[in-house]
């Protein structure tokens, strides 16, 4: 095997033979950006006897030696989130309740909303 192969380049080369060899296809993507499902694709390469498929997931493996784990990686501007609060956000991040001016509750569009809302809720 030729080991200046690229990972994205493994991935596919893994994707066509099992498509060829067992006839199931796997997803590119989310084997290069998913350790769980890499884990099982590799698993499933290392257990086809012969062929290209276990010096690949060799090489998919060295690869992927060194690359930051999906949980290291983070994307500028959020923050991580406990796992006991993730009943608590919609995926966008932490919600919390809009800060309420006495001003602002007097406005008349305000005083609309409301009542909107009494009426769908009493439906």
């Amino acid at each position: 095997m030729d080991r200046s192969l690229s990972r994205p380049q493994i991935a596919q080369l893994i994707h066509r033979i099992l498509l060829r060899e067992i006839g199931h296809d796997i997803e590119i993507d989310r084997l290069l950006n998913d350790e769980r499902y890499a884990r099982d694709v590799l698993f499933v390469c290392d257990a086809c006897p012969g062929g290209e498929l276990i010096p690949l997931a060799a090489l998919f493996r060295e690869a992927s030696r060194g690359m930051p784990s999906v949980h290291e990686v983070r994307t500028p501007g959020h923050t991580a989130v406990a796992m006991g609060d993730w009943h608590d956000t919609s995926g966008f991040g932490m919600t919390q309740p809009p800060s309420r001016d006495d001003e602002a509750d007097d406005a008349p569009d305000n005083r609309r909303d409301r009542a909107w809302l009494a009426r769908w809720m009493n439906w």
